[in-house]
């Protein structure tokens, strides 16, 4: 997969990283060096992936990321900061959701701060900083993985990663090579030992031994988030925009191929037509001034005739159909990042499937599903660092491709109400998930507000037909 995660880092690394490589703007046949590099440095690039990203991503976080059933535990103390660096839950999150639909899969290594011998207490130990924190691990930095049955279910067994770290040498910063490395053995009796854990640090082409030991806990506290189509039992997948970052760096050479284009034949040119042109002190022909207070002489010949100025503007059906080109990539590419986003639901008319429909037929939403399991995952790896108990729910918001789908789910509601088929209930409900409703509207306090607009027993009424107004009823 090394090839495609190349491909979507340069193409989120944005116009410098495009135009920095060669790989992705072949060279024309015969093209000089110096003509391909001021074409490549000026290529146009514009970024629709990025855009379908960022738009896929926001989906599920219009509200916050909501952690039940483990209130007053020492899990619930770290949701504000889950990595040591400030980052909420929610924050969190939606960095894993993002590069998890880039790149297919994404890792978090539930990590625990390295202790010495002296620390007995909590106190100790909350004195001395000491706690779980994610590691979040790109797909790209995960060198290998490995995985066994133990005990019934999946387990890692052996993972590898890239850890590079940045150090300081004098004014500069200097990046030093790392590789951390977990491993479990299996013994004669077939258990499977505790996680050894060593860290390999290059210094110029050798790898030392900077770190080991063994992990307490009885696990490799290694979560997968896999948006992409796993391959079979290996940990190589198929990524959900595949298709979408092969026509981005298609669209990028049509871009390129256009403003290229453009520059060499948009611009008007000046021709000399029997005009033998001035010759300068170095042997070549003196280049025409063009432009404002510029004056062209084409004096006769000893024939009496005399040669012309004009300009040649080259036809621009070309370029039309060049820009056509690119306008119909550019929609292409939109409608592959829609996708994920659009619910296969076929031709259903009843409202009630529909609503069924609509909660898990999209490629965003089993993101999102997915997304809840290996928070919570996470959360549970947690939690055995801390040695409790714990059974998290995590709550993603998924109602947005309600709001995609229009209005109609509100006139279908409104008529169901209407039939006695829905109660008024259900319909709050239905509406403040839809945002007709705010998120502040109160059932309980709709319902005593309209019960106080009902008249009373107590209350005077004026009939016409009553002889004696103000009659109580």
């Amino acid at each position: 997969m090394t090839p495609y995660w190349d491909k979507i880092e340069t193409i989120l690394g944005g116009v410098d990283a495009m135009r920095a490589t060669e790989k992705y703007l072949p060279k024309f046949e015969n093209e000089t060096t110096a003509d391909y590099d001021a074409r490549r440095e000026n290529a146009k690039f514009t970024n629709i992936v990025d855009d379908i990203l960022e738009n896929l991503t926001a989906k599920p976080f219009a509200k916050k990321v909501a952690v039940e059933d483990i209130d007053n535990s020492k899990t619930f103390a770290i949701l504000d900061d889950v990595d040591g660096e400030g980052s909420h839950i929610h924050v969190y999150a939606g960095e894993m959701l993002f590069n998890a639909l880039a790149d297919a899969v994404h890792w978090v290594l539930v990590d625990f701060t390295k202790t010495d011998n002296e620390l007995k207490t909590v106190a100790d130990e909350k004195a001395a900083g000491v706690r779980p924190y994610w590691v979040s691990i790109k797909a790209a930095d995960m060198i290998d993985v490995r995985s066994a049955r133990i005990n019934g279910k999946e387990e890692f067994t052996h993972c590898r990663f890239r850890e590079n770290k940045t150090e300081h040498d004098g004014y500069e910063e200097k990046t030093v090579e790392r590789i951390r490395e977990f491993n479990r053995i299996q013994n004669e009796d077939g258990s499977w030992s505790k996680p050894i854990w060593i860290v390999w640090e290059k210094t110029k082409e050798q790898w030392n031994n900077v770190g080991e030991g063994v992990l307490s806990i009885d696990e490799i506290a290694l979560v997968p988030f896999i948006t992409g189509r796993r391959k079979g039992s290996t940990w190589q997948f198929k990524p959900m925009l595949n298709s979408a970052i092969d026509l981005q760096i298609e669209l990028y050479q049509q871009e390129s191929g256009l403003k290229y284009a453009k520059e060499n034949t948009a611009f008007p040119m000046l021709a000399g037509n029997g005009i033998a042109p001035q010759i300068g002190d170095d042997g070549n022909p003196v280049p025409a001034p063009v432009g404002p207070k510029a004056v062209l002489y084409a004096p006769p010949h000893t024939d009496g005739n005399h040669g012309e100025w004009k300009f040649i503007e080259p036809a621009a059906q070309s370029l039309k159909f060049l820009a056509d080109d690119i306008k119909e990539t550019i929609m292409q590419l939109r409608e592959l990042g829609r996708q994920p986003l659009t619910a296969q639901s076929g031709n259903l008319t009843v409202v009630t499937t529909a609503f069924a429909a609509q909660k898990g037929n999209s490629a965003i939403m089993a993101a999102t599903i997915l997304l809840e399991e290996a928070l919570t995952n996470t959360l549970l790896f947690t939690a055995k660092w801390l040695k409790e108990e714990i059974k998290p729910k995590v709550e993603l918001y998924k109602d947005f491709e309600i709001l995609m789908n229009g209005d109609d789910g509100v006139d279908n509601l409104l008529a169901m109400r209407e039939t006695g088929d829905l109660s008024q209930a259900t319909l709050w409900s239905e509406m403040k998930r839809r945002k007709t409703l705010s998120d502040k509207f109160n059932a309980d306090d709709e319902l005593e507000a309209l019960l106080k607009e009902i008249p009373g027993e107590d209350e005077l009424i004026d009939d016409p037909e009553d002889p004696e107004p103000n009659k109580k009823q």
